[in-house]
């Protein structure tokens, strides 16, 4: 029986796979049109009947892999019970994106210029995108709720944070992971009034040493 053909779609979608492939291999700045060839199966010809030059190609792989990573992000927060658990699920989201996408980790060593170019040109519209996947759920934050913050600034930190991670990860993912989760407690627990059990350690070392002081003015 004989195959049918790929259709366009299906041929575009296998040659930007090839490339998020070949960038993963040999970096971006040396990358060539022969690479993407090379891991997507494609020959030449049919390369640049679908994409008329390698910024082309690069430029529509980098809107295909924002779009699957927003959608990955929605899917996630639509599980989420709660607002905190909607940004413990993006944070989460974040972190494995950074330690498994191999593509996106050497095209930061491959070309850092370019990532930095890329992120500056882009930061509006992520934090927006940021801001519009949370929804509700930066509003619901207790530091929102008692007037800390405001949920735009709130966005416009997480992001900073989320980018941060991708531009410096840690050498222990599992620190970064404990990291990020610790930062999520805080958001969910704070308390503007001052009220309510503290989580400072501070506040026990503070105690025990007013207790001593106590006991030896006694």
């Amino acid at each position: 029986m004989v195959e049918p053909a790929p259709t366009a779609a299906a041929t575009r979608e296998r040659i930007l796979d090839g490339a998020r492939e070949a960038i993963a291999l040999h970096g971006v700045a040396k990358l060539g049109m022969a690479d993407i060839c090379a891991t997507s199966g494609m020959s030449r010809g049919t390369l640049y009947r679908y994409f008329g030059s390698r910024e082309e190609l690069l430029l529509e792989l980098s809107r295909r892999e924002a779009e699957r990573f927003r959608d990955e992000v929605l899917a996630a927060a639509r599980e989420a019970a709660t607002p905190e658990d909607q940004l413990r699920l993006l944070l989460e989201q974040v972190t494995q994106e950074v330690q498994e996408n191999r593509a996106l980790q050497r095209l930061l060593e491959s070309d850092p210029a370019r990532v930095l170019a890329a992120i500056r040109a882009q930061f509006t519209t992520i934090r927006g995108q940021l801001r519009e996947i949370l929804g509700g759920a930066l509003e619901a934050l207790a530091p929102v709720e008692g007037g800390l913050v405001d949920a735009d600034h709130l966005a416009d930190w997480v992001t900073r944070l989320l980018l941060t991670y991708y531009l410096v990860p840690d050498a222990e993912p599992e620190r970064m992971r404990s990291g990020l989760a610790a930062m999520h407690r805080m958001l969910a627990g704070f308390d503007a009034s001052g009220e309510g059990a503290s989580t400072s350690p501070l506040d026990g070392a503070q105690g025990a040493s007013l207790s001593s002081d106590s006991d030896g003015d006694a």
